[in-house]
């Protein structure tokens, strides 16, 4: 009896341990299960950018094509006037983009000086090329638009690596720098798309 007893215990604790190792082997299960979740989210996050670099130079090429073909309808000055006066709004954005970006790099100095250093600088030179007036461009369209071009893609091949730094230090707390990254892709986008749709119906 006494036997049976100690086997009835023996087998109960035996039963709970099973339980217990059941319980977190379930628990261990869900977090595998759940951990791919941030990877998968932020992979997302700079695939978006990288096919957003594709539709930029889409919208950059349609621009140049619709300066070519407005010049045979219009004036230097006017397709000038046209890219000029979005160019300079384009600027300000830019300029908004500069001022976020700064403020991040005062909160968390240590972790995005080194990440953003060249990409302020690239963002500061193109602000100050795009808002000179060159008089030898003003009756040249065709060159102008592809000075602002240069710049341009230059500035977003330098917010590309950006990009690539903050993909390697996932450490950076960087969710208002990926909006301010982002507001200079939209920007660049819409610049590009607008002047050429304006270029388009005046032709």
């Amino acid at each position: 009896m006494r036997i049976a007893q100690l086997n009835n215990s023996t087998m109960a604790k035996f039963a709970y341990v099973i339980l217990a190792l059941c319980v977190v082997q379930g628990s261990l299960a869900m977090v595998r299960r759940d951990a791919p979740a941030a990877p998968a989210e932020e992979t997302n996050f700079f695939k978006n950018f990288m096919d957003f670099g594709v539709k930029i130079q889409s919208a950059i090429d349609e621009t140049r094509q619709n300066v070519l073909k407005s010049l045979g309808f219009q004036s230097n000055e006017e397709v000038f006037q046209t890219i000029q006066r979005n160019t300079n709004q384009y600027v300000e954005r830019l300029r908004s983009v500069q001022g976020v970006i700064d403020e991040e790099v005062k909160k968390h100095s240590d972790i995005f000086e080194p990440l953003v250093k060249d990409l302020n600088a690239k963002l500061a030179q193109t602000t100050a090329t795009l808002s000179e007036q060159n008089p030898e461009l003003v009756q040249k369209a065709k060159e102008y638009q592809e000075q602002v071009q240069t710049n341009v893609q230059a500035l977003v091949a330098e917010a590309q690596k950006t990009i690539e730094k903050l993909k390697q230090d996932t450490s950076a707390p960087n969710e208002e720098l990926q909006k301010a990254l982002k507001q200079l892709y939209d920007s660049t986008f819409e610049t590009f798309t607008k002047t050429a749709s304006e270029l388009n119906t005046k032709q």
